[in-house]
Protein backbone atom coordinates (compact mmCIF):
# COMPACT_ATOMS: atom_id res chain seq x y z
CA UNK A 1 0.00 0.00 0.00
CA UNK A 2 3.06 2.44 0.66
CA UNK A 3 4.35 1.66 -2.52
CA UNK A 4 1.20 2.53 -4.44
CA UNK A 5 0.66 6.23 -2.46
CA UNK A 6 4.26 6.99 -3.17
CA UNK A 7 3.69 6.08 -7.18
CA UNK A 8 0.41 7.61 -7.31
CA UNK A 9 1.62 10.98 -5.71
CA UNK A 10 4.60 11.23 -7.74
CA UNK A 11 2.19 11.12 -10.59
CA UNK A 12 0.02 13.73 -9.41
CA UNK A 13 2.80 15.70 -8.55
CA UNK A 14 3.43 16.76 -12.34
CA UNK A 15 0.30 19.12 -12.55
CA UNK A 16 1.68 21.72 -11.67
CA UNK A 17 -7.29 17.81 -1.63
CA UNK A 18 -7.63 14.36 -0.52
CA UNK A 19 -5.08 11.89 -0.19
CA UNK A 20 -4.71 9.01 -3.33
CA UNK A 21 -3.78 5.38 -3.08
CA UNK A 22 -4.01 4.79 -7.02
CA UNK A 23 -1.10 5.08 -9.66
CA UNK A 24 -1.11 4.67 -13.62
CA UNK A 25 1.28 4.37 -15.85
CA UNK A 26 0.00 6.89 -18.70
CA UNK A 27 0.72 10.16 -20.60
CA UNK A 28 -1.44 13.19 -19.30
CA UNK A 29 -2.71 16.57 -20.60
CA UNK A 30 -4.16 19.52 -19.21
CA UNK A 31 -8.11 19.70 -19.20
CA UNK A 32 -7.80 23.69 -20.54
CA UNK A 33 -11.40 24.59 -19.87
CA UNK A 34 -11.02 23.64 -15.79
CA UNK A 35 -7.38 25.34 -15.42
CA UNK A 36 -6.78 28.45 -14.77
CA UNK A 37 -3.44 30.31 -13.83
CA UNK A 38 -3.47 33.35 -11.46
CA UNK A 39 -1.42 35.97 -9.71
CA UNK A 40 -1.23 38.89 -7.65
CA UNK A 41 1.47 41.61 -6.49
CA UNK A 42 1.99 42.12 -2.75
CA UNK A 43 -0.27 44.79 -1.77
CA UNK A 44 3.01 46.88 -0.54
CA UNK A 45 3.29 48.75 -3.40
CA UNK A 46 1.94 51.78 -4.69
CA UNK A 47 0.15 49.53 -7.04
CA UNK A 48 -1.87 45.85 -6.67
CA UNK A 49 -2.00 44.08 -9.55
CA UNK A 50 -4.17 41.01 -9.87
CA UNK A 51 -4.25 38.66 -13.04
CA UNK A 52 -3.85 35.71 -15.22
CA UNK A 53 -3.09 34.04 -18.18
CA UNK A 54 -5.49 32.70 -20.51
CA UNK A 55 -3.63 30.74 -22.89
CA UNK A 56 -1.15 27.69 -22.05
CA UNK A 57 -0.68 24.25 -22.47
CA UNK A 58 1.07 21.38 -20.70
CA UNK A 59 1.35 17.83 -20.43
CA UNK A 60 3.15 14.98 -18.77
CA UNK A 61 5.57 12.56 -19.70
CA UNK A 62 7.20 9.23 -18.78
CA UNK A 63 5.74 5.97 -16.44
CA UNK A 64 4.73 6.99 -13.13
CA UNK A 65 6.28 3.61 -12.16
CA UNK A 66 9.67 4.87 -12.57
CA UNK A 67 9.93 8.56 -11.09
CA UNK A 68 13.10 9.44 -11.75
CA UNK A 69 12.18 9.80 -16.16
CA UNK A 70 8.83 11.53 -15.34
CA UNK A 71 8.89 14.70 -17.24
CA UNK A 72 6.53 17.72 -16.70
CA UNK A 73 6.18 20.74 -19.17
CA UNK A 74 4.24 23.18 -19.24
CA UNK A 75 4.05 26.83 -21.53
CA UNK A 76 2.22 30.28 -20.93
CA UNK A 77 1.69 32.81 -23.99
CA UNK A 78 2.77 35.95 -22.30
CA UNK A 79 0.45 38.37 -24.57
CA UNK A 80 -2.32 36.38 -23.10
CA UNK A 81 -1.83 38.03 -19.85
CA UNK A 82 -5.16 39.87 -18.31
CA UNK A 83 -5.73 41.72 -15.56
CA UNK A 84 -9.37 43.85 -16.90
CA UNK A 85 -7.21 46.75 -17.19
CA UNK A 86 -6.25 48.15 -20.66
CA UNK A 87 -3.32 50.14 -19.24
CA UNK A 88 -2.25 47.50 -16.39
CA UNK A 89 -2.09 45.05 -19.86
CA UNK A 90 -0.05 47.45 -21.80
CA UNK A 91 2.42 48.00 -19.05
CA UNK A 92 2.97 44.33 -18.47
CA UNK A 93 2.89 43.91 -22.07
CA UNK A 94 5.94 45.91 -22.80
CA UNK A 95 9.42 46.14 -22.93
CA UNK A 96 9.92 46.54 -19.27
CA UNK A 97 8.01 43.95 -17.86
CA UNK A 98 6.65 40.81 -19.88
CA UNK A 99 8.26 42.13 -23.44
CA UNK A 100 6.23 40.02 -25.27
CA UNK A 101 6.96 40.80 -28.53
CA UNK A 102 10.13 39.47 -27.91
CA UNK A 103 9.62 36.80 -25.72
CA UNK A 104 5.92 35.48 -26.69
CA UNK A 105 6.20 32.70 -23.91
CA UNK A 106 7.09 31.30 -20.46
CA UNK A 107 8.15 27.69 -20.26
CA UNK A 108 8.80 25.21 -17.12
CA UNK A 109 10.05 21.89 -17.36
CA UNK A 110 10.52 19.53 -13.98
CA UNK A 111 13.84 18.56 -12.67
CA UNK A 112 12.22 16.41 -9.62
CA UNK A 113 9.15 15.61 -7.76
CA UNK A 114 9.68 14.95 -3.26
CA UNK A 115 6.52 13.50 -1.52
CA UNK A 116 5.33 15.69 1.47
CA UNK A 117 2.45 13.44 2.79
CA UNK A 118 -0.21 11.77 1.04
CA UNK A 119 -1.66 14.29 0.17
CA UNK A 120 0.79 17.02 -1.10
CA UNK A 121 4.56 17.12 -3.02
CA UNK A 122 7.14 19.99 -4.14
CA UNK A 123 7.43 19.78 -7.82
CA UNK A 124 11.38 21.65 -8.83
CA UNK A 125 12.19 22.91 -12.06
CA UNK A 126 13.16 25.64 -14.44
CA UNK A 127 10.94 28.57 -15.02
CA UNK A 128 12.05 30.46 -18.35
CA UNK A 129 10.94 34.22 -18.33
CA UNK A 130 12.12 36.86 -20.43
CA UNK A 131 14.84 35.26 -21.71
CA UNK A 132 15.98 34.24 -18.15
CA UNK A 133 16.03 30.42 -16.27
CA UNK A 134 15.60 30.21 -12.59
CA UNK A 135 14.94 27.02 -10.75
CA UNK A 136 11.61 27.11 -8.93
CA UNK A 137 9.72 24.89 -6.63
CA UNK A 138 5.71 24.71 -5.84
CA UNK A 139 3.40 23.22 -3.51
CA UNK A 140 1.42 20.72 -5.12
CA UNK A 141 -2.23 19.76 -3.45
CA UNK A 142 -4.00 16.34 -5.06
CA UNK A 143 -7.28 14.77 -5.38
CA UNK A 144 -8.24 11.33 -5.57
CA UNK A 145 -8.61 10.45 -9.17
CA UNK A 146 -12.03 9.53 -10.96
CA UNK A 147 -12.99 7.91 -13.71
CA UNK A 148 -15.88 8.53 -16.14
CA UNK A 149 -17.16 5.21 -17.58
CA UNK A 150 -19.02 7.15 -20.56
CA UNK A 151 -15.67 8.97 -21.90
CA UNK A 152 -13.34 6.21 -20.13
CA UNK A 153 -11.38 9.48 -19.07
CA UNK A 154 -9.15 9.34 -16.12
CA UNK A 155 -9.13 12.92 -13.95
CA UNK A 156 -7.17 14.24 -11.18
CA UNK A 157 -8.10 17.76 -9.85
CA UNK A 158 -5.20 19.80 -7.78
CA UNK A 159 -3.94 23.18 -6.87
CA UNK A 160 -0.33 24.56 -6.67
CA UNK A 161 1.14 27.58 -5.16
CA UNK A 162 4.42 29.18 -5.36
CA UNK A 163 5.82 32.85 -5.03
CA UNK A 164 8.59 34.45 -7.38
CA UNK A 165 10.82 37.32 -6.90
CA UNK A 166 10.58 38.85 -10.57
CA UNK A 167 13.99 40.40 -10.34
CA UNK A 168 15.49 37.28 -10.28
CA UNK A 169 14.62 37.14 -14.12
CA UNK A 170 15.82 41.24 -14.53
CA UNK A 171 11.81 42.10 -14.60
CA UNK A 172 12.56 45.46 -12.66
CA UNK A 173 10.33 48.01 -14.39
CA UNK A 174 7.74 50.07 -11.96
CA UNK A 175 9.72 48.76 -9.12
CA UNK A 176 8.46 51.51 -7.10
CA UNK A 177 4.78 51.26 -7.81
CA UNK A 178 4.64 46.92 -7.90
CA UNK A 179 6.08 44.50 -5.31
CA UNK A 180 8.97 42.37 -6.17
CA UNK A 181 7.81 39.11 -4.88
CA UNK A 182 4.38 37.43 -6.66
CA UNK A 183 1.82 34.85 -5.79
CA UNK A 184 0.83 32.70 -8.43
CA UNK A 185 -2.63 30.20 -7.76
CA UNK A 186 -3.23 27.72 -10.12
CA UNK A 187 -5.66 25.17 -10.30
CA UNK A 188 -6.27 22.26 -12.53
CA UNK A 189 -7.24 18.95 -14.19
CA UNK A 190 -5.23 16.29 -15.64
CA UNK A 191 -6.49 14.00 -17.75
CA UNK A 192 -5.80 10.66 -19.90
CA UNK A 193 -7.81 8.05 -21.78
CA UNK A 194 -4.55 6.29 -21.96
CA UNK A 195 -4.86 4.52 -18.57
CA UNK A 196 -3.90 0.78 -18.50
CA UNK A 197 -7.46 -1.52 -18.81
CA UNK A 198 -6.15 -3.02 -15.49
CA UNK A 199 -5.66 0.43 -13.22
CA UNK A 200 -8.99 1.78 -15.03
CA UNK A 201 -10.30 -1.73 -13.19
CA UNK A 202 -8.81 -0.24 -9.86
CA UNK A 203 -10.13 3.05 -10.10
CA UNK A 204 -13.74 1.60 -10.62
CA UNK A 205 -13.02 -0.88 -8.18
CA UNK A 206 -12.29 2.14 -5.01
CA UNK A 207 -15.57 4.37 -6.46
Amino acid sequence: MKNKIKNTLAMMALMIGASSNLAFAADWQFDLNKTQIHFSTPPTGMTQVNGRFNKFDGQIKGDVFDQKNIQINFVAESNSVSTGSRIHDGVLKGSSLFNVEKYPTLNFKSTSVTQIDPAHVIVQGDLTMIGVTKPIKTNVTLEKPQFDPTTKVVSINASADLVIRRSEWGMTGYSSFVGNEIAVHTTGVLISNNVKPEDLAKVMKAK
